[in-house]
């Protein structure tokens, strides 16, 4: 060994809290080319997913690619800044629903669908929620009224997107959009908002 040179122990910062191992564990599989999505959706998203997937695709290595999803969900409109990045991947890339996938999760999960680049796996115990989005509306009732339009048709766009990314049929979204709808790994195959369990 070099003088001055000295070996940093990892499990010894890690035991000693100096490392986050939730951090240190994000930055180590980015390394292997693996994104970890493992909370709610919001702005992070963009530094925490969306701009190193684009980096990933046009690398110009073409190594494959694998995203782990395990998510309670959250904002649909962070959560479609990756599902549009994923839509147009050129490289190989596997979702892997490690968990839940659940409201914003289980639209990530059928990100991909239409393009072959891009398949979905779960384990047999994965869960997934498809349900209404929530939102919490405050100001002059103008402001309520158009917020809440607003809404309604952003509801049409995600209504729109499922039907396109699973088998599922609009009479069934629209029949079970009134409720909270789990499913299971099974019935997600079924629906076809997973390409295989494993």
């Amino acid at each position: 060994m070099k003088k001055g040179v000295e070996i940093i122990d990892v499990n010894n910062l890690l035991n000693d809290n100096i490392i986050d191992p939730i951090q240190y564990q994000y930055y180590k599989n980015l390394k292997d080319r693996r994104i970890i999505i493992n909370n709610e959706i919001n702005d992070d998203i963009i530094e925490m997913a969306v701009l190193p997937l684009r980096e990933m695709d046009s690398d110009g290595s073409g190594k494959p690619i694998e995203i782990i999803l395990n998510t309670i969900g959250g904002s649909v409109y962070d959560g479609f800044q990756l599902i549009s990045i994923i839509e147009n991947l050129k490289t190989p890339t596997t979702i892997i629903v490690a968990g839940k996938a659940i409201s914003m999760g289980a639209l990530i999960a059928m990100a991909g669908k239409n393009n072959p680049n891009v398949k979905t796996i779960c384990s047999p115990y994965s869960v997934f929620l498809i349900h209404s989005g929530s939102d919490c509306m405050a100001g002059t009732v103008n402001m309520i009224k158009d917020t809440f339009h607003f809404s309604e048709k952003y509801e049409k766009i995600i209504e729109d997107y499922v039907v396109s990314h699973s088998k599922i049929s609009t009479d069934l979204y629209l029949k079970k959009s009134r409720y909270e709808w789990w499913f299971t790994a099974p019935e997600a195959l079924e629906l076809g908002v997973v390409d295989e369990i494993v």
